[in-house]
């Protein structure tokens, strides 16, 4: 997680509430320890979190080999009927089953 974008958008916060001073500190990294950067730190890697569940998914997806079998019945496509997508956005990595 890059805590660069976590100040930024503490100290943007910071100054739109007219806190000047301690927006300077936490721009200038020295205010790691004030709640608005601890906020954006974590709501920042929740969201690094949701957008790596969709990529995995999507790679599943991605593989020829989740498409294609001699038998269409043999394929995990046939089998998975959009349960990766599901428990991608469910916020599980389920996926992981149709890996060998």
């Amino acid at each position: 997680m890059d805590m660069r974008k976590a100040r930024m958008a503490a100290a943007a916060y910071l100054a739109a509430r007219g806190k000047t001073m301690d927006a300077a500190i936490v721009r200038e990294g020295s205010g790691d320890d004030f709640p608005e950067v601890a906020i954006a730190a974590a709501l920042l890697r929740q969201g690094g979190d949701e957008i790596g569940r969709y990529e995995r998914a999507l790679r599943s997806y991605a593989d020829p080999g989740f498409w294609e079998a001699e038998i269409v019945e043999a394929t995990p496509a046939y089998h998975d009927q959009g349960l990766i997508a599901r428990a991608a956005l469910d916020g599980r990595e389920l996926f992981e089953l149709h890996r060998d």
